[in-house]
């Protein structure tokens, strides 16, 4: 089944915008990047549901999913389990809120069709040394019709946004950012069947330095990026960043 790649412009889900505070030290100018991921993690209601975010670090995107949907099992699984007074505090809040300890290349401990979404933020691009790995775990333990997203990734196609990502890496501005290629998503889909590429910055990636200390200049540059990609879906595949779903067929 061949990526659906998409530019989302819609009105983004309302519990999307009280998710925005888990978008941490990431830059402002993704705000609609972050609010069409997180809309999608709401795209179904979840409350009843069973969830897993993987590699959640400080674990603050999983509180807010619990937040907005209090009847759903949310878990937080890292290397190490997010633990503290802030955490604590989460977890009284939302009862369904639990944080794990573990590897995303082994979900043994969850059963076969038994999670209804998975998903992870800037997490992709450091699990991508073993796709096939991380996709046998996932695509065994999602329900069929259940969701694997992830948000906020950087893509490779774009050969300018490359050379600035590399230089900024050498200069120790940057940590890990491995680019991701759609061919990688392709291999990803044949797990789990359809797929949904959303692509952003493709003005914006270079400018950002200047849009985030000046908000008119971000808006106009997001309104320049979405009349291109509108107008020239070709252009979809050079943009910086994207989110990712794919869904299990059912």
């Amino acid at each position: 089944m061949p990526l659906k790649l998409t530019h989302p412009n819609q009105v983004p889900h309302p519990a999307a915008e009280a998710m925005l505070p888990a978008i941490g030290g990431f830059p402002t100018s993704d705000r609609p990047l972050f609010l069409a991921g997180y809309s999608e993690l709401c795209r179904i209601d979840l409350n009843g549901k069973r969830v897993l975010e993987i590699c959640g670090g400080h674990g603050k995107l999983a509180a807010a999913v619990a937040r907005s949907f209090p009847s759903a099992e949310v878990m937080g699984l890292d290397l190490y389990a997010v633990s503290g007074p802030e955490a604590d505090e989460w977890c009284r809040q939302s009862p369904g809120l639990s944080y794990i300890a573990g590897d995303a290349f082994d979900l043994s401990r969850f059963e076969a069709d038994s999670l209804d979404l998975v998903w992870g933020q800037a997490a992709l691009h450091h699990l991508a040394h073993d796709i096939d790995g991380l996709c046998v775990q996932v695509a065994r333990v999602l329900k069929p019709g259940g969701r694997f997203v992830f948000i906020f990734e950087p893509m490779g196609h774009n050969l300018a946004v490359a050379a600035i990502r590399a230089i900024r890496m050498a200069r120790e501005e940057l940590g890990d950012e491995s680019n991701l290629y759609l061919s990688q998503f392709e291999k990803m889909a044949r797990y789990f069947g359809a797929c949904e590429v959303q692509m952003f910055n493709l003005l914006g990636y270079p400018l950002k330095a200047f849009s985030d200390r000046f908000r008119p200049l971000c808006r106009l540059v997001q309104r320049a990026d979405a009349a291109l990609f509108g107008r020239f879906p070709g252009l979809l595949r050079y943009g910086a960043n994207c989110n990712v779903v794919f869904t299990k067929s059912l």
